[in-house]
C-alpha cells in the first residue's frame, strides 16, 4: 500500500515560523512522511533529529533546477542526514519547455546519480499538454530513462488531462505523486482533497494500482489555517483508499 505524506509547501508559513514545531504538528495529524523544499535556516542534523523523534520519513526533496546545478554537493549531504534519495525539480518557466531544458534536466540527473541520488521532475499544467503538434514535455522526459516523474495529479486535471491515463503512461516511472484538488478550472481555486472536483475517489486508487509508493497531499493556497486543510485532506484520502481496498 502506498504511504501518505505532505508536501511542506502546503504549510510553508508554519515551517518558516518554526520548522521543528511544524514537523511535529504534521506528525500529530497522522502523516507518515514529508517532502521538504527548504530547511528554513536549520542544520540538516537538527531536522534529522526531529524526524527521528516524530517518526516522519523524508523521501524526497524539492529544489529549483538552478539550485540542483549549483549546490548538488550540499543537497547530497542533506540527503545523507535526512534520509531522502529522490531530488525533484520543483518548477520551471513554462516558456522554456524545449529540448535544451530536457538536456539540462538529463544532465542534472546524471550528476545527481554520481552522488547516489535519483532526479525527478514535478509538473504543473503546462508540462502535460501537447506542444506544437508534438508530445508533451512530460512525454519527452519519459523518453529519458534516468529521470523519474513526480506527477502532480491535480495540475494534470487542471490542464484537461485525465490523471489516470497519465498514471498509466508513467507506470514504473512515477514513485511519488502530488494529490492536489481544485474547485474548478476557473482560476486557481485550490481545495482540500475530496472537497474539489478532480475525483480522487477514482484517481487515488488508480495511483496505488499504478505502483505509486507515496501520495503527497499538497494545497497551494488555503482559505483557513493550512494545517487544518492538510488534516482534512489526509482524512479524506484515507477514507477513499479504505473504500477502494
Amino acid at each position: 500500500m502506498a504511504r501518505l505524506g505532505l508536501m511542506l509547501w502546503t504549510v510553508r508559513d508554519e515551517c518558516a515560523r518554526d520548522f521543528p514545531a511544524a514537523l511535529r504538528a504534521v506528525a500529530a495529524l497522522g502523516f507518515e512522511g514529508v517532502e521538504p523544499f527548504d530547511l528554513h535556516g536549520h542544520a540538516p542534523a537538527e531536522i534529522a533529529r526531529v524526524l527521528d523523534e516524530t517518526g516522519l520519513v523524508a523521501r524526497a526533496r524539492h529544489a529549483q533546477l538552478e539550485e540542483i546545478e549549483s549546490r548538488l554537493p550540499e543537497l547530497a549531504a542533506e540527503a545523507h542526514d535526512l534520509g531522502w534519495r529522490r531530488l525533484v525539480v520543483s518548477w520551471v518557466d513554462p516558456a522554456r519547455l524545449d529540448a535544451a531544458l530536457v538536456a539540462r534536466v538529463e544532465a542534472a540527473a546524471e550528476a545527481a546519480a554520481a552522488h547516489g541520488l535519483e532526479l525527478g521532475f514535478h509538473n504543473h499544467d503546462a508540462e502535460v499538454v501537447p506542444r506544437d503538434g508534438g508530445g508533451s514535455f512530460v512525454e519527452e522526459l519519459l523518453a529519458r530513462e534516468k529521470i523519474f516523474l513526480e506527477l502532480d495529479l491535480g495540475w494534470a486535471w487542471y490542464a484537461g488531462v485525465d490523471p489516470t491515463a497519465l498514471l498509466g503512461s508513467a507506470r514504473g516511472r512515477c514513485p511519488i505523486v502530488h494529490v492536489k484538488d481544485f474547485h474548478g478550472r476557473n482560476g486557481h481555486a485550490f481545495a482540500p482533497v475530496g472537497d474539489g472536483v478532480v475525483g480522487y475517489e477514482r484517481v487515488a486508487p488508480a495511483a496505488v494500482e499504478a505502483g505509486v509508493e507515496w501520495l503527497l497531499v499538497e494545497q497551494d493556497e488555503t482559505d483557513g489555517p493550512s494545517m487544518d486543510a492538510a488534516g482534512r485532506s489526509l482524512a479524506a484520502l484515507r477514507a477513499m483508499l479504505r473504500v477502494a481496498a
